[in-house]
Order: structure tokens, then sequence, then C-alpha cells
């Protein structure tokens, strides 16, 4: 809705007596009445709110019958948010799977945004608590350490092939949404045509470059591109940074091909944790790292950092959820039904900076609910 509309809804209203409330408040007073879930850092999550997600839960949360596929490098399925049984892990063979802490912490991020156990008392809510969830875990490669030029040949090239065995497993395993918060190359097309043809919705991320193209597949195969926007619901661009003798600008990517955009800044994420070294944590409260404010148990609150690859696993959940309330839809028909959902940010309708808006789970979900299967 434009501001112009808006203000015309809000005078009239005014006009006739009907309400002397305000949207935002008619909108608090509905909030209020909705069930908010115990984990005992909900209150850090903003974009819950920003969504609409509390609104679209009452409609649904999501049901085991649709499965999410995520694939990553790392993962840490040790995490206190993960021990119900709704995350399944797989690794690919040929490749190395470290326990450590900055290879498994991306994984986790994304997971946890998708996932994370709602209700338990602990930590953070995922968006789409109530579907399942297949890592199709990537792994690392020694290529990958050694930082020659022949190395980074070879592990681009045993990345893009393992990249794409992960996509055609997670497409066989049934999964009907597939986030992909990495960087995509062209020569896993064959893997991306395979889900396509296979009904299965990729959601990828826009990319950190600040260019005016998002990354591969956007614009070239029907996926579901999703950019960054920050707290104010501002396209994220960061400030010039020198590199090298270049002025070099990271923000997310925009331009023809991208669909819509979710928060990507200051999140709460979930990060990997191990036992061995709580004693660097407090026993409550936050600690300063260079990440952002973490907390015992894994907990981290990215303060000033993020990415479209966090913008990702939103877009992701809320598919999810719409294929739960409505599984006789194309993954077509979902992207439109996000599309037409997005809260307009920028120019009316589509703009290059931020699609067709921001997501929003609840006007989604509200469309999806009386979309005609013949549309």
């Amino acid at each position: 809705m434009s501001r112009s509309t808006m203000y015309v809804v809000v005078v009239s209203a005014c006009l006739i007596g009907c309400s002397t409330m305000t949207l935002a408040q008619e909108k608090d007073k509905e909030r209020s009445s909705l069930a908010v879930p115990n984990d005992s850092l909900f209150a850090e999550q903003y974009y819950f709110d920003r969504m609409d997600v509390l609104e679209a839960w009452a409609i649904t949360t999501g049901s085991k019958e649709v499965v999410i596929g995520v694939a990553e490098r790392g993962f840490d399925s040790t995490h206190e948010e993960f021990q119900t049984g709704r995350i399944e892990v797989y690794r690919l063979s040929g490749m190395e799977h470290p326990h450590d802490w900055l290879h498994e912490n991306h994984g986790t991020e994304v997971v946890g945004l998708i996932a994370a156990e709602s209700n338990n008392g602990k930590g953070y809510a995922g968006l789409a608590p109530g579907c399942n969830v297949i890592v199709a875990q990537i792994g690392t490669h020694e290529s990958f350490r050694k930082k020659t030029p022949e190395s980074a040949k070879e592990w681009n090239r045993l990345f893009s092939e393992k990249s794409a065995e992960a996509i055609r497993y997670l497409v066989d395993r049934d999964c009907k949404v597939i986030n992909c918060s990495f960087t995509i190359l062209t020569s896993i097309a064959d893997a991306l045509e395979y889900a396509i043809a296979h009904d299965v919705l990729l959601v990828v991320p826009s990319g950190n470059s600040n260019r005016n193209s998002p990354q591969f597949p956007a614009g070239t195969l029907d996926v579901l591109s999703v950019g960054g926007v920050d707290k104010n619901d501002d396209r994220w661009v960061n400030a010039p940074i020198k590199l090298r003798g270049k002025e070099f600008i990271q923000g997310s990517n925009y331009g023809k091909g991208l669909n819509v955009v979710a928060p990507c800044r200051d999140l709460a994420v979930c990060m990997p944790f191990d036992e061995t070294t709580a004693a660097q944590f407090p026993k409550t409260g936050w600690l300063m790292t260079n990440f952002g404010l973490a907390r015992r148990g894994g907990y981290l609150l990215k303060q000033n950092k993020g990415g479209t690859s966090l913008a990702s696993p939103m877009a992701t959940a809320l598919a999810a959820l719409i294929r739960s309330l409505r599984p006789d839809l194309t993954f077509r028909e979902v992207i439109k039904i996000i599309e037409q959902g997005a809260d307009d940010l920028d120019e009316e309708g589509w703009d290059q900076y931020t699609g067709y808006g921001r997501i929003n789970f609840h006007h989604s979900l509200k469309i999806a609910e009386t979309w005609p299967t013949d549309k």
C-alpha cells in the first residue's frame, strides 16, 4: 500500500466516524491477542514484527509434510535448537566435515532462521517451526585451504560438483523448497533445472557486491531471488572501504531478476556452541565478539553485520508455509504469491532496488488461502 493510499484510508475512517484508531494502533491491538512464543530471546527478533510472522502463524506454522532443503558447507547439528528430530543432516562423501566454528557458522545461522525450535523456552524461534529440514552438508577440502591459483581452481571445480550433487539429493528426497545461500556457479545449471523440472522452489540470495545484477541464476532461471534490507527497510549498502588501493562497497545486489527483499542486517541468529569453550561466556548476558554480541548456548546478535545469504532463508521459510497451506500450488504460483504479498518499499510495483518489496508472511498466506488453482 502506498503512503498516499494509507492517508486516504485513515482520513476516510475518521470522517465517517467508524474508528478513532490509526491503522498502526489497530494492528497493535490485533497483535496483542496473538500467541507470542516463549523463547527466551524472542524479543531480539525484530523481523517477526516487521514481516507479520505471528499473524501468519495464526494460519499455519508449517507442515511436516513440507520438507525444506538447505545446501550448506557446514552446520552444527549439536545445537540445542535442533534436537527434536526435525533436522536431518546428510554429509556429502569425498569431502571433509570438520567440527569447526568458522566452518559451521554460516549454515547454523541459515538453518536457525528457518527452523530453530519454537516455544522451547530457549533462545530464538525459527520462522517455519512446523516444517522438517534436510541439510545437505557440502563440506570443505584441502584445496580450499592452500590458497594458491591451482588450488583455487580445483576448489571451484569441486565445490561446483558437490553443490550440484547436494541440490539433486535434496530434490530426490522430495524437498519442496531449497535454500541456496552461496555463490552459485553457472556450471550447476543442470542441477538447478533438475529441481525446477520437479516443481521445487529454489531460493537464492541476490548477492553482496552492490551490483546492478543479482547473482546467477536470477533473471535466467525461474528462482526466487532475494535481496537484503536493514532495520529501516532500506536496501542494505555498506560505507565504502579501501582494499588494496581500491574503493570497495558491499551491498545488496539489485536489478533485473530481483523478486523481493527481506531483512538481512542486525539479525538474531544461532551460532555453533561447544561446551569446551563455554568458560569464555558469562553465565548470563552477552559477550562482545568480532561477530556481534554472543551468548552462552549458541546465540548471536549480528550488530551492523549480515548479508543477503540471511535474507534468503527468510523467504525460504515463507515459501514453505505457503506450500504447507496450499500443497496444490506450483512453485511458480508460490513465487507470485510472495511477490503480491510483499510490502512495497520504493516505487509502486516492481523497482530495481527492492523488487516487489519486503516479504510479508501474513499478507502472502492470506493471498494463498484464496488463490485459485487455475490462476
